[in-house]
């Protein structure tokens, strides 16, 4: 029993360990979101080639808005799983944080400096608590969403639906993709989880995160 004692980590290297782990994975969500960003910001280029080309390319036209469409909600679906571990390694984090460094001021991950000194949502010049992550998830499923009312709008003027009326396309092509690219959220977010078989769950409230 003493030798298993000795052999187990300690708080502050199970803190600093957690501390690398999530590093690693901020970095490499980094990484992955630019290759969808430069992908993304590739194939609009292509659509946009095609579609002031002097010849028509109706067909090309639908192939490229829908990779941009399917690249796109890839983009949103590594966001959400991005997000779901972000908060679990920071709870993580200030759980063993509390544990690890006893002096409230002296920590990193689980204290404020001061909440309210730069909130000021209406000061253009002046910060405020704004999550960076439901941003990038926001402008995400924004242009997730408007592929998606690209591609319906190039089928209609294939298919030579609503030529009398450009707004009906548009307006049309939104509804049906937000709904769409809402149900293919949720489907994919059921069905490409990741896999947690393996792992406790805490289900620790907030208030009592931390306490030995």
């Amino acid at each position: 029993m003493v030798e298993e004692t000795k052999n187990m980590p300690s708080v502050d290297d199970q803190y600093q360990r957690l501390i690398k782990a999530r590093n690693f994975h901020y970095d490499n969500l980094n990484k992955w979101l630019m290759s969808f960003y430069v992908i993304i910001g590739a194939l609009f280029i292509a659509l946009y080639t095609l579609h002031s080309s002097a010849h028509l390319h109706r067909y090309m036209e639908i192939a490229v808005a829908m990779v941009g469409y399917v690249v796109s909600f890839g983009a949103l679906l590594s966001g959400k799983g991005y997000s779901f571990w972000e908060m679990n390694w920071i709870l993580l984090l200030q759980d063993l944080e509390r544990k690890a460094v006893p002096e409230q001021k002296e920590r990193v991950y689980s204290i404020m400096a001061d909440e309210e000194v730069n909130n000021n949502a209406m000061n253009p010049i002046s910060g405020a608590n704004v999550s960076t992550t439901k941003v990038t998830l926001l402008i995400t499923s924004i242009v997730t969403v408007l592929w998606g009312m690209i591609v319906i709008y190039l089928g209609c003027n294939l298919l030579g639906w609503f030529d009398e009326c450009r707004i009906a396309k548009v307006g049309v092509g939104l509804v049906i993709s937000a709904i769409v690219s809402w149900l293919l959220m949720w489907g994919g977010s059921n069905w490409l989880h990741s896999d947690l078989n393996n792992l406790d769950d805490l289900k620790h409230p907030k208030k009592e995160m931390g306490k030995k």
